[in-house]
């Protein structure tokens, strides 16, 4: 069952609720070290599993076939704001493995950086499929088929060999059978895993314990380009700034969130507001590390605006606030 994770207020009146689950994994051995709801509710993973998606071509060596630079891999394992950094990446990476725009079969739509769509719409200019904050997992995707010879047409088919190889990569880090994970459609039209919480936490548990090659880099990878995975404004980039690294944040639809933590000792942690809305989730995600001891006072205080949401109405005065109840 779900539990009251976060209140909306209007003056000092409750007005709406946010109710989830909340799971925090130990790397070292799989145990359920915090918890709030249920911690095995079964929901889709989402954008939060792009690091995942993007293993089979860290397998292939595709980074170094096809001269990927760090930050255009960032992007692959990306939700981006669609900033010209962003969109100058996914261009890039097409290229190098001889795509070509067209080819990218993830759909267009405003881009998640506010400012981006601000600048476009007074400049009376539509996004491009570039600037889909999916797009990066895409042009990684048809890298790794291009690598393998694989058709590209059909790339985000349920049985094409590369989907069905990310399936099984997301099986064997969520060290599930793959008759308990449920297939859906993505937002950008490629499959989505739907599986317990607990498994995604542990996904990113085992990917921050991990002493393989290929894990290491991917979380080297996030902890040096956070303006990659999301961008300006965003909370997925501002915490791994503010935490150096120590911790990584993804963020994936329907108020799913997930994190790695380094330090003291390799953990994962999996939030789902399970109204979908991911207002409230930053707050959420805040006071369990608050509550855990996993943040300084230093970071708590760069990361206040976050912590506390101010509500503001057109006038810009404020009226409510934000806040978790973990």
């Amino acid at each position: 069952m779900s539990v009251l994770l976060a209140n909306l207020t209007r003056g000092n009146a409750v007005e709406s609720q946010h109710y989830g689950h909340v799971v925090v994994v130990d790397g070292m051995n799989g145990n359920t070290i915090f918890s709030r709801g249920a911690p095995h509710f079964i929901t889709y993973i989402r954008s939060a599993a792009k690091a995942f998606q993007a293993i089979p071509l860290y397998e292939d060596a595709a980074p170094e076939i096809f001269n990927l630079t760090e930050a255009e891999m960032a992007v692959v394992m990306s939700s981006h704001n669609g900033e010209e950094r962003h969109v100058n990446a996914v261009a890039n990476a097409l290229r190098k493995s001889g795509c070509q725009e067209s080819a990218l079969q993830c759909g267009v739509h405003i881009p998640l950086g506010a400012a981006v769509a601000a600048l476009l719409s007074a400049r009376g200019a539509k996004p491009t499929i570039l600037h889909n904050n999916c797009s990066g997992k895409h042009a990684g995707m048809l890298a790794a088929c291009i690598n393998r010879g694989l058709p590209i047409h059909n790339y985000l088919d349920f049985d094409h060999p590369h989907q069905q190889r990310v399936l099984q990569t997301i099986l064997q880090w969520a060290e599930l059978p793959e008759e308990r994970i449920q297939l859906g459609i993505d937002g950008c039209s490629a499959p989505n895993f739907a599986l317990p919480l607990y498994n995604m936490a542990l996904m990113y548990s085992k990917l921050m314990a991990s002493q393989e090659e290929i894990a290491k880099r991917i979380v080297l990878t996030y902890a040096r380009n956070p303006e990659m995975i999301a961008g300006e404004g965003r909370f997925d980039t501002d915490i791994m700034r503010v935490t150096r690294g120590r911790i990584l944040a993804k963020v994936g639809a329907e108020g799913i969130q997930c994190l790695g933590i380094d330090v003291p000792t390799p953990m994962g942690m999996a939030v789902k507001v399970v109204d979908g809305s991911a207002r409230a989730v930053p707050a959420i995600v805040i006071a369990v590390l608050e509550k855990m001891e996993l943040l300084s006072q230093s970071e708590v205080e760069q990361l206040a605006d976050y912590r506390n949401v101010v509500l503001r109405n057109h006038r810009g005065l404020e009226v409510g606030k934000i806040k978790a109840v973990v």
